[in-house]
């Protein structure tokens, strides 16, 4: 019986250790992610503008495209000028986000309306389709 009992205590203490060296680095990692988790403070808009505005000048064409649909639904008009320097991209994507984004702008001026008029002979269809909606309206 003392044999059995010193064995179960030894059992005991080693399934502890192997518990341990098991669950040590989850909770390490499980407070290291949940203790750096936290919320970051919201830019500005004028801040977000900004560094969409530099990000439209990026050389991939995704972050391209993401930055001016990011402006469009943004909405600020200091986006406008840059948005129309993009409907001349060499990428059909970029253009199509820029004309779009253009149409969500409150109010088209000539030489937007000038511009987007200019894209509807696209040889992309999809530039095409997004210039006829921001000059309509229907999105």
């Amino acid at each position: 019986m003392i044999l059995f009992s010193q064995f179960s205590i030894l059992l005991s203490h080693a399934c502890r250790t192997q518990w341990f060296l098991f669950t040590s680095p989850l909770l390490i990692c499980f407070s290291l992610t949940v203790g750096c988790y936290q919320d970051s403070p919201s830019p500005d808009q004028q801040t977000a503008v900004d560094l969409l505005i530099t990000l439209l000048d990026d050389r991939d064409t995704f972050v391209r495209r993401n930055a001016a649909e990011a402006l469009g639904k943004i909405g600020n008009l200091k986006s406008k000028p840059f948005l129309l320097a993009k409907l001349d991209d060499s990428e059909p994507a970029v253009r199509e986000a820029a004309a779009r984004s253009l149409g969500w702008l409150s109010g088209l001026d000539s030489e937007t309306r000038f511009k987007l008029t200019m894209l509807l002979q696209d040889a992309d269809m999809s530039v095409q389709r997004a210039a006829a909606q921001a000059l309509t309206g229907r999105f």
